[in-house]
Formats: C-alpha cells, structure tokens, sequence
C-alpha cells in the first residue's frame, strides 16, 4: 500500500518558522522525510530552526531570511530555495500577526500591517512559488493558515484587522487558481482547532483590553491564552 505520508525528496517551505506554530509545522514534515526551508525575518532564529531540523530528522534544511510584505525579498527567498533544490512542493503560508484593540481605536498603520502580513504576504509568497516552481512542474500544495474568524464572529478579543485579513485569506484560497487545471495541484485554509496566543501589550489600553479579554500575563509586557477553536 501506498505511504501517502512520505515526502521524501519533497521540498517546503514554512514562513513565520522562527517559533511556535511554523516550527511545529516544519518539525511534522521533515518527520516525514520532508526537506525544509524555515523562512521568517530573524536571520538567527531560522538558522537555528534550519539546523535542528537537519540533526533531529536528517533531511536537509536551510533558513532564509525574508520579509514577506516585501516582494523582492520575496522574489530573491524563492530564487535561494530553487537554486539551494530545484524544487519546490508544499508552501505553507503561516505567518501572521494580530493587533488587539477596539475597533475604533485601531490605527490605519495597524490595520494596514495586518492585511499586509496575513493577506498580502500570504498572497506574494502563493505568486512567486506558484510562477517560478509549481506551475512549471505541473506540481504543488498551498497550504493557507486561516482562521475560524475568517468566517465567523469573534466576541473574545477585538481584533478587526484579524478578521478582515483571514477573511481575505480563506476567499483568495477559494480561487484554487494557483497551479494549471491540467496539473496536480491542492490550495487549502487551514483553521486550527488549538492554538496558544502570546501578545505583546504596548500600551496600557492594549494591556487593559486584553486582561478583559482573559489573557494571562507571563511577563512584563506579554500575555498568553489558549484558545480552542471549536466548531471552525
């Protein structure tokens, strides 16, 4: 029978694999015989992942350093990923951020660096892989990380600018447009069930908004809560 879990002599890349989720992600992967490339913007954190990877699970992996709001650094990111393997299999768009505030106390700079991130990131980075490795090889996964507030209401926490760019998420990955009708190609938004929140409060209304919100402080200016995201 068929081992539809083996990825060996394939190739993804994670964005916002510097920590939590997007290593996690890359870690499950490289599991299963998956080469890796951690790309988030802290050149450090994504070598180190690189080269856990490569010790814990013997695939080869490499860490890139990008910008994903940028679109020449992503350009160049994904020219180092087809130079460095020639190919490229599974994209896991996962980078993402969150502004926590009343709606009409967001900033327009806040909620243009949430679209900027969670959906136009998301949108450059299923471009340039689409362009320059799936389409040609008639190949390739996106795998979108979207958010059950993409579809529904959040009473929780206030955070417009989340839903409105996971929104865009999930309905740019409605479009299924990424790789040729004729090819073997799957674009998915994934809506986690569990995930743990850390936050950074860099205002006492921030801070104020998300005790009220039930998140717990583990320090000075950080918070956490695990939220389950049933029903999504």
């Amino acid at each position: 029978m068929k081992n539809y879990f083996d990825l060996k002599g394939q190739v993804a890349i994670v964005t916002g694999c510097s920590t939590g989720l997007g290593v996690q992600m890359a870690k499950a992967l490289a599991n299963q015989g998956c080469n890796i490339v951690a790309l988030a913007r802290r050149q450090n954190l994504v070598e180190e992942v690189a080269e856990d990877i490569k010790k814990e699970f013997g695939v080869d992996a490499i860490g890139i350093r990008c910008d994903i709001t940028d679109t020449q650094m992503v350009t160049e990111a994904v020219d180092k990923v087809m130079e460095h393997f020639g190919r490229i299999d599974i994209l896991i768009n996962n980078a993402g951020t969150g502004a926590v505030a009343p709606a009409e106390d967001i900033t327009d700079d806040q909620f243009a660096g949430e679209m900027n991130v969670d959906l136009f990131g998301t949108f450059k980075m299923s471009r340039a892989v689409a362009k320059k490795a799936m389409i040609p090889a008639k190949y390739g996964r996106i795998i979108n990380i979207a958010s059950m507030y993409g579809l529904v209401g959040n009473k929780v926490a206030p955070s417009s600018p989340y839903h409105a760019a996971k929104g865009g998420v999930v309905n740019l990955t409605l479009r299924k447009g990424w790789v040729d009708k004729d090819a073997d190609g799957t674009v998915l938004a994934a809506r986690p069930t569990s995930v743990d929140f850390v936050v950074k409060a860099k205002t006492t209304e921030a801070t104020a908004a998300l005790e009220t919100a039930g998140f717990t402080k583990v320090s000075d200016t950080e918070y956490t809560k695990t939220f389950a995201l049933t029903g999504g």
